[in-house]
């Protein structure tokens, strides 16, 4: 999310994408519910969180992940092609590595672990910039067609290794920006966006079509000591871009609510006029495109199983507080407002540190952690997550004899 103009950024180069957000509405609070790819997109496409729909790690070498791994077999494309609406998908699907049956055009699209490069050559076609092609094909094709669409373009860059076609890296390099393929990747699907952009408008489609911006997840560029990459809670994974132009959103926007990639299922379905089959983890947005008042949400729920030890996980945010529940039982515990990189860990705070006295300064947070365990525990409890319902009682257990000394010492 960071690695964008509209968001603050101060030197990445992303013209088109902060085109967009100006044209829309941006989400300041935007997260991905699973910090990796194939349980983040089977949510994308079912408005489930993993532990229900049960695509829980990345697949390959499985022809649909829906069909072969998932408990739920049907998807919003699915939907929304009953209701009518043609489907094309162009890019990385990571569920599948043949043509998933809800989609009527399958074009330049694979599983994953493809090249950025066609055939290999750095200096031959940059994937993303084929890939565009042909979605401004399909979409000059519907430019006075009647019926709907729902196209999805899925790029796979700025996934490592990080390069891009050589003069997107001139704003980043000598200039002390690390991982300069990155951000040149960055501003070279940037570039692409607003090709895509561009069609919309030449093709009148932009004044009938909600375009939807996001990521599945972050990234963590190895920072984290833990050595676990993406695959962990912190901000760098799971926080994400999302941003949203169309007829009816308001111009400008900037919501602050948490939302997440469960939540594009019901907005989909919400603007297709389709009701959803099944009770859903997510609720549409459209109010909040639209500027209207309603209830919503004060927290994010996330879960996860760490890379390198196989560790189940479970985390609740608020614009405040961060906190890490861990099958383990080395929980984490963050304020964001003192610590928005997440590097003190004040779980269980004033606690001895083998002969240092670093964390002896620090307030007890029990009652602030109990809190949120208690918030964890209430949104594991409504969507039946049983592991999340396990770690936030863990979690209470563990703080509870600090709350206990407490009462003792004021009562």
């Amino acid at each position: 999310m960071d690695s964008l103009g509209c968001y603050g950024n101060r030197f990445v180069v992303s013209p088109d994408v902060d085109r967009f957000a100006s044209a829309g509405a941006r989400f300041t609070h935007a997260f991905t519910p699973w910090p990796v790819c194939t349980p983040a997109r089977a949510t994308m496409w079912t408005g489930l969180y993993p532990h229900a729909h049960g695509v829980i790690d990345n697949v390959y070498g499985v022809d649909d992940a829906f069909a072969n791994n998932s408990r739920v077999k049907t998807t919003v494309i699915d939907m929304v092609r009953v209701a009518g609406y043609r489907t094309a998908h162009f890019g990385k699907w990571h569920l599948g590595e043949r043509h998933p049956p809800g989609f009527d055009v399958w074009e330049e699209s694979f599983n994953s672990r493809q090249g950025h490069w066609i055939d290999g050559l750095r200096e031959g076609v940059y994937r993303p910039d084929q890939q565009t092609d042909a979605c401004i094909e399909f979409l000059r094709a519907q430019g006075d067609a009647a019926q709907p669409f729902l196209m999805v373009q899925s790029y796979y860059p700025p996934h490592d290794p990080y390069t891009a076609p050589e003069h997107f890296y001139a704003p980043y390099r000598g200039k002390g920006v690390p991982f300069a393929g990155y951000y040149a990747a960055v501003s070279a699907l940037d570039a692409c966006t607003g090709r895509i952009l561009d069609t919309l408008d030449q093709t009148c489609l932009s004044d009938r079509t909600i375009v939807i911006y996001c990521t599945d997840h972050g990234d963590t560029f190895f920072y984290r000591r833990e050595g676990e990459h993406k695959f962990v809670c912190f901000d760098d994974a799971i926080r994400i871009p999302l941003l949203v132009r169309g007829p009816g959103v308001v111009v400008g926007a900037v919501r602050d609510e948490p939302v997440g990639l469960q939540d594009l299922v019901p907005t989909i379905l919400d603007y297709a006029g389709v009701t959803p089959s099944t009770t859903l983890h997510g609720a549409s947005l459209r109010p909040l495109l639209e500027g209207r008042s309603v209830p919503w949400r004060d927290d994010y729920y996330v879960q996860n199983i760490t890379h390198v030890s196989g560790i189940e996980q479970r985390c609740i945010r608020t614009d405040h507080w961060k906190l890490i529940a861990s099958v383990r039982g080395d929980h984490q515990f963050f304020d964001l407002q003192t610590d928005p990189e997440e590097e003190l860990d004040i779980y269980l705070t004033p606690r001895p540190d083998a002969g240092f006295e670093r964390y002896k300064h620090i307030p007890d947070h029990a009652d602030v952690i109990d809190g949120m365990a208690q918030r964890m525990l209430a949104r594991a409890q409504h969507m039946g997550d049983e592991r999340g319902v396990a770690l936030a009682r863990a979690v209470r257990a563990d703080v509870a004899p600090r709350l206990r000394a407490v009462a003792l010492a004021t009562g």
